[in-house]
C-alpha cells in the first residue's frame, strides 16, 4: 500500500489524526498557535472540512505534508465537498472535475457543458452548499449553474450581468452571494430571483455568511468590514476605523466573532456584541492569506486554520468566550416550551390562570436568571470586588468589580464606618443576567459585612428581559404555543390508541416506549418575513434488551418491516399526519424530515447482505455526532460497519414516509440522515427518532 493510501485510506484515520493533533494543547485564553504543516512550494489556495484539508501548490492538489491527491495538475481552483468525500477542481479553460479524497487519483465526475453555445465558457468560481446536496459554479458566460451532488447534473441556471469572481451560499439554502467588481448580487436560491444587490465603496476583498445565515460580512480595500443583517439586508455594523487593510472575513461558528486577515500577515478577531477588537495575532510575521474557524460538533471544540505562503497552520480557538446569550436563549426557549404545556389533570381554568402573557414574562425572566447564574458560576470570586464611593444623598454605597458593572447597596450612614476593606465582605445567593454586550451582570446578591454580620441586599430582579429574548424574531405568540400544547395532547392520544392495539395484538409490550412531542420554532423566510415552523417529533426505544430482538430490529437487522416497534411508530405518524395534523400539510408545503437511526456497538464479524430495497447510497451525506460526513452502502458493499446499519434503519423510515403517508406526497420534502452508534452493546441501543419540521406552519400569524 502506498504512502497516500496508508494514511488516507479512510476518513476515520484523518479524524483521529487531527483530533489528536488539535487536542494536544489546552488554551488558557483566546486563540493560540497549535501546529504548522509546511509545504515545499507556495500554497495558492486551500479548503477544509471538519477533519480534512486540501490545498493547491504549483497547480497540484495536495493534502497535509504535501501528499498528492491526484496527478491531474495545473489547477487554479478547488472546492471541498463538506462531507469530506471529494473535491471539485478546475484547470484554466477546462471543465470541472470531481475527485475522490478517499482514494488517490480517483476521478468521480466530469462536468462538461453540453450546450454548444456555452461550451467555451470558463469557470470563474464555485462552492458547495453547507449540507453537501448542491454544487454551484459560475462561468464566464454570465451564469450560475446549480448541480445536484448525486450525479452532478444541472438542476437550474441563473443569468447574471457579469461573471462571478466569488460564490458563497448561506447555510439555510436561502441565498447565493455572487460577487463581481464592486457589487454583490444576492440571489434567492428557491426562486432563482434577485433578492437584493449590495453596492460597495471600494474593491471587494472577501465575503462570508455566518453559520446560522443571519449575518453577511464583506471586506473592501477602503471601507474595512461591513456586516449585513440578512433578514433586511441592511447594514448592522461598520468597522471602518481598524487601521490596515482587511480581507477574507470568516465568522466564528456561534456568530459572536468575525475574523479577517489584516495587512496580509495578521488576523484580527472582532467581538460583534461589544463592537471591539477581541484579539489580534500573527504567526511570527509570516504571510497569512486566509483564516477560517471550524468546530468539532461532537465535543464543541473550536479551532482555526490559516493558509500561509508555504504552510497550513492550525490554531486552538477554545479560549474565546462563548456566545452566552445564544446558549441562554436556547435553554429558555426549550424550558418555556415545556412550561406552556397543559399539565396532567390541569383544568382549563387553572391553565388560563397559570399561563398568560403576564406570567409568561415572569417565567421567562426566572428561567433566564437560572440559566445565566448557572453559566456564570462563582464569577464574583474572579472579579476582585472593591468598595467604591458613597452617595450620601441617597444612602447608597457603590461596590465595584474588575469587569462587571458596579452595584449600589443601601447602607445607613452610621454603618459606613464598618466598610473598611472589601476583604471583609462576602457575597451570597448571587443571581446573574446578561447585558446587551453578552456580559454577565448582577441581578441580585446579598452582601454581608463580616465585621458586623449585617446583610445588605442588591435587587434588580425586576429588570426587562434580555435582548435575545426581546427580539421579535424569537417571539412565539402565546396562543400559538397553547395551540401546540393542545395538539400535543391529541398526538399523545393517537399514540396511546396505536400502542394499546399493538399490545393487544402482542406486537409490542410495555418494554417498547414511544414518545411524541411538538414545538413551535420561530424563524424568518428568504424574504425576511417572520414565520413559525412546527416541529413534530416521534421516538421509540425498547428499554429491555431481552425483548429487543422480538419487538425491534434483530441483531444485524435493518428492514423496518421486521421491527414491530418501528412499525408502531410509523403507524402513529401515518394516523397523525393523515388525521389531526393533515391541515398543516397543504400543497407544496415545505417539510424537513430529520431521521436518526441507531445501532449498538456489537461488532459485525462478517458482511451482512444488503438487498438494496432502499436504494444505493454512495458518499451519502449524513450527520454523526453532529458532524457532516459521508457513507456508502450498496448491494456490492454490503454492511460491514454499524454506521451503515444505523443509516439503513433511518432509510427504512424515509421509504415508509415516501410511500405510505398520503398527505406528505404533495409536500416538498427534504430528508436529512443522522446516525448514532452507542459505545455499549445491546439491543436497547437500536432506536429511531424522527422529527418533521413543517415550515411556515402558521401563516395566519404574519
Amino acid at each position: 500500500m502506498n504512502k497516500y493510501n496508508l494514511f488516507f485510506k479512510n476518513k476515520k484515520l484523518i479524524a483521529c489524526f487531527l483530533t489528536a493533533l488539535l487536542g494536544c494543547e489546552v488554551t488558557s485564553a483566546q486563540i493560540k498557535f497549535v501546529k504548522s504543516f509546511q509545504a515545499q512550494h507556495e500554497i495558492s489556495a486551500f479548503d477544509n472540512t471538519t477533519f480534512c484539508v486540501a490545498y493547491l501548490s504549483q497547480g497540484n492538489l495536495m493534502t497535509l505534508r504535501d501528499t498528492p491527491i491526484t496527478i491531474y495538475n495545473k489547477l487554479n481552483m478547488l472546492a471541498f465537498n463538506p462531507t469530506g468525500s471529494s473535491l471539485a477542481v478546475v484547470k484554466p479553460g477546462k471543465e470541472i472535475r470531481i475527485y475522490s479524497f478517499l482514494k488517490k487519483d480517483k476521478k468521480l465526475f466530469t462536468l462538461k457543458e453540453k450546450r454548444k453555445e456555452y461550451k467555451d465558457a470558463e469557470v470563474t468560481s464555485m462552492c458547495y452548499s453547507a449540507n453537501a446536496r448542491y454544487f454551484i459554479a459560475a462561468t464566464s458566460a454570465n451564469e450560475i449553474i446549480i448541480y445536484d451532488t448525486k450525479e452532478y447534473l444541472p438542476q437550474a441556471y441563473i443569468k447574471t450581468n457579469s461573471p462571478a469572481s466569488s460564490l458563497e451560499m448561506s447555510s439555510n439554502n436561502y441565498f447565493i452571494a455572487s460577487q463581481h467588481e464592486h457589487e454583490i448580487d444576492i440571489w434567492n436560491f428557491q426562486t432563482k430571483e434577485l433578492r437584493t444587490k449590495l453596492t460597495l465603496d471600494g474593491h471587494i476583498t472577501g465575503d462570508a455568511f455566518s453559520k446560522d445565515a443571519s449575518l453577511f460580512a464583506v471586506t473592501t480595500d477602503n471601507k474595512g468590514l461591513t456586516i449585513y443583517d440578512t433578514k433586511t439586508w441592511t447594514v448592522k455594523h461598520t468597522f471602518d476605523s481598524i487601521p490596515g487593510s482587511l480581507k477574507n472575513p470568516f465568522f466564528h461558528p456561534d456568530g459572536k466573532y468575525v475574523a479577517a486577515v489584516k495587512d496580509d500577515n495578521k488576523v484580527v478577531v472582532i467581538n460583534l456584541k461589544n463592537n471591539q477588537i477581541e484579539q489580534e495575532f500573527d504567526n511570527g510575521g509570516n504571510q497569512i492569506k486566509e483564516f477560517r474557524f471550524f468546530v468539532n460538533n461532537q465535543n464543541k471544540d473550536a479551532y482555526g486554520i490559516s493558509g500561509e505562503n508555504n504552510a497550513i497552520v492550525f490554531w486552538d480557538a477554545n479560549g474565546l468566550n462563548p456566545f452566552y446569550g445564544k446558549l441562554i436563549s436556547s435553554e429558555v426557549d426549550a424550558r418555556m416550551n415545556e412550561w406552556v404545556k397543559m399539565m396532567q389533570g390541569e383544568s382549563m381554568e387553572d391553565y388560563a390562570i397559570r399561563v398568560n402573557d403576564e406570567t409568561r414574562m415572569k417565567q421567562q425572566i426566572l428561567f433566564e436568571n437560572e440559566a445565566a447564574t448557572k453559566l456564570a458560576g462563582d464569577r464574583i470570586s474572579l472579579e476582585n470586588p472593591f468598595i467604591g464611593n458613597y452617595d450620601a444623598n441617597n444612602g447608597m454605597l457603590n461596590v465595584g468589580f474588575k469587569t462587571m458593572s458596579p452595584i449600589a447597596i443601601e447602607v445607613p450612614v452610621e454603618d459606613l464606618g464598618s466598610f473598611k476593606d472589601s476583604k471583609d465582605l462576602s457575597f451570597n445567593n448571587a443571581v446573574y443576567y446578561l447585558n446587551d454586550k453578552d456580559e454577565f451582570e448582577l441581578a441580585y446578591v446579598e452582601v454581608k459585612n463580616e465585621t458586623t454580620n449585617k446583610v445588605y441586599i442588591y435587587d434588580n430582579l425586576g429588570r426587562k428581559k434580555m435582548s435575545a429574548i426581546q427580539d421579535d424574531s424569537h417571539f412565539v405568540p402565546l396562543e400559538i404555543m397553547q395551540q401546540a400544547s393542545q395538539e400535543e395532547a391529541k398526538l399523545q392520544a393517537i399514540k396511546e390508541d396505536v400502542v394499546a392495539k399493538n399490545k393487544q395484538d402482542q406486537l409490542i409490550t410495555d418494554n417498547t416506549q414511544i414518545n411524541v412531542k411538538t414545538e413551535v420554532i420561530p424563524d424568518v423566510n428568504a424574504n425576511g418575513e417572520k414565520i413559525l415552523n412546527y416541529k413534530v417529533g416521534y421516538q421509540y426505544e425498547v428499554i429491555n434488551k431481552d425483548f429487543s430482538a422480538k419487538e425491534d430490529f434483530p441483531s444485524g437487522g435493518y428492514d423496518i418491516q421486521n421491527s414491530n416497534a418501528a412499525m408502531s411508530l410509523m403507524k402513529i405518524i401515518k394516523n397523525a399526519f393523515e388525521g389531526e395534523f393533515a391541515s398543516y400539510l397543504g400543497e407544496n408545503k415545505q417539510v424537513k424530515v430529520i431521521i436518526t437511526g441507531s445501532a449498538d456497538a456489537s461488532p459485525i464479524r462478517s458482511k451482512i447482505a444488503y438487498k438494496g430495497q432502499y436504494g444505493e447510497f454512495v458518499d451519502e451525506p449524513y450527520y454523526k455526532d453532529g458532524n457532516l460526513d459521508n457513507i456508502t452502502v450498496t448491494k456490492e458493499s454490503g454492511i460491514t460497519q454499524n454506521e451503515q446499519l444505523a443509516l439503513l434503519r433511518a432509510a427504512g423510515v424515509m421509504d415508509y414516509v415516501k410511500n405510505n403517508i398520503t398527505t406528505l406526497k404533495n409536500t416538498q420534502n427534504e430528508f436529512e440522515y443522522h446516525v448514532e452508534v452507542a459505545k455499549e452493546r445491546g439491543g436497547e441501543y437500536r432506536r429511531i427518532n424522527v422529527e418533521f419540521i413543517i415550515v411556515d406552519a402558521f401563516p395566519a400569524t404574519k
